[in-house]
C-alpha cells in the first residue's frame, strides 16, 4: 500500500465550488465599486478613475479564475468519467491529506489526495494529474470508517482525522477540514459502513412485470434503461431491492418472496468495463419476470446463499421438475 503511494503531490484545501464562488462573488463586488466610481457623485476625480480601472482589472482576473477553476473542474470530472463503469456515479469530491509512516517509524510528511467516492468504490487520486487512481477500494474492502475526531494540523485549520480499515488488515489514515470532514460524514455511513443484511449490487437486467405489481415493467428501477447500482435488503422472508435514483414510496413494490424466486448459479459477469473477477447472477420470480445482478463474487454469492438458505429453487432444479411434470 505504501509503495503505491509514494508519488510527488502538491498540497491543495477547499473545494472547486467554493473557490469558483469566491472569486465570482469578488469580482462582482469589484465591479459594483467600479460602477459607483465612474457615476457616484464624484465621478471624474482622479482618484475615482484609479479605483475604477483597477477594480475592473482585478474584476476580470477574478471572473477568469473562476472560470478557469470550473472549467478544470469540468474537464477533470470528463476525464474521471471515461474511466468508471456501467452504473457507476460520483458521489462527491473530497480533498485531503495521507498520512503514513516511514519504514522506521516516525510520522512522514501528509500527502495531498482526492478522494472520489462512487457508488461502487472509492477513488484515491493525485490532484491535477492523471485521473487514473492511485488506489482503487471496492466498498466491501472497507471493513470500517473510523471518524477519530479532531486533529492537529498546521496553523488555524480545524481538521479531523478519518481511519480507513482495510480487509487485509491496513489502515488508511486521512485527514480533513472540518467543513469537508462534515460533507464526508453523511456518504461515509451510507457506503463505507458495512451493514449484516445489506449489499449493493449493479443490477444489468430486469423483464417482466414486478410481482408486486403488475402493471408495472420490472425494468422501471433501471435509470434510463441502464445498468444500476442499488441497495439489496437479505430480509429473513424477502429480497428487498431499494433504488437510490427513486423516491422511497416506488421502492414499496420493489421485494421478491425468497419461496417465489428460482436462482441460477454465478457465472463471469462478462460486462465491458466490469472487473474481470466480478459475477453475475440470474434471479427469476413466477417464471414471469428475472433480473441479473452483478458484484463481486463474495457479494453475489452472499445473495445467492441467502436465497438458497431461504427457500429459493436452483434453476436447474426449477426446469428438471417442470419436465417432469
Amino acid at each position: 500500500m505504501r509503495g503505491a503511494l509514494d508519488v510527488r503531490m502538491r498540497p491543495r484545501s477547499g473545494t472547486v465550488v467554493a473557490t469558483a464562488a469566491a472569486f465570482a462573488l469578488t469580482a462582482i463586488l469589484l465591479v459594483w465599486l467600479a460602477v459607483n466610481s465612474l457615476l457616484g457623485p464624484y465621478a471624474g476625480t482622479p482618484r475615482r478613475q484609479a479605483l475604477a480601472v483597477a477594480s475592473i482589472v482585478l474584476a476580470t482576473i477574478g471572473l477568469g479564475v473562476s472560470v478557469g477553476v470550473v472549467v478544470t473542474a469540468l474537464r477533470r470530472r470528463r476525464r474521471l468519467q471515461e474511466h468508471m463503469r456501467p452504473g457507476e456515479l460520483i458521489v462527491g469530491f473530497f480533498p485531503a491529506e495521507l498520512l503514513d509512516a516511514d519504514p522506521d517509524g516516525a510520522p512522514a510528511a501528509p500527502r495531498a489526495v482526492r478522494l472520489t467516492l462512487t457508488n461502487q468504490r472509492l477513488l484515491v487520486h493525485e490532484p491535477e494529474q492523471d485521473p487514473n487512481p492511485k488506489i482503487s477500494l471496492e466498498h466491501e474492502q472497507i471493513t470500517d470508517a473510523i471518524d477519530r475526531g479532531p486533529t492537529p494540523s498546521r496553523g488555524l485549520r480545524r481538521c479531523v482525522l478519518y481511519e480507513l480499515a482495510l480487509r487485509d488488515g491496513d489502515v488508511l489514515r486521512v485527514r480533513m477540514d472540518a467543513g469537508t470532514g462534515l460533507d464526508f460524514m453523511r456518504p461515509r455511513q451510507q457506503y463505507l459502513e458495512e451493514r449484516r443484511r445489506e449489499v449493493r449490487a449493479l443490477i444489468t437486467e430486469a423483464h417482466g412485470p414486478t410481482p408486486s405489481r403488475p402493471t408495472q415493467a420490472l425494468d422501471s428501477i433501471l435509470v434510463g434503461g441502464r445498468p444500476t447500482v442499488c441497495l439489496l435488503e437479505l430480509d429473513e422472508h424477502y429480497l428487498r431491492v431499494v433504488g437510490e435514483h427513486s423516491p422511497p414510496l416506488a421502492d414499496l413494490y420493489y421485494y421478491f418472496h425468497w419461496e417465489h424466486m428460482s436462482v441460477g448459479e454465478l457465472e463471469p459477469a462478462a460486462v465491458e468495463g466490469l472487473p474481470e473477477d466480478w459475477s453475475r447472477l440470474r434471479l427469476q420470480f413466477h417464471d414471469a419476470s428475472a433480473m441479473v445482478i452483478c458484484g463481486s463474487e463474495e457479494t453475489i454469492r452472499r445473495v445467492r446463499d441467502r436465497a438458497v438458505a431461504a427457500g429459493s429453487v436452483p434453476l436447474g432444479t426449477a426446469s428438471s421438475h417442470a419436465g417432469a411434470v
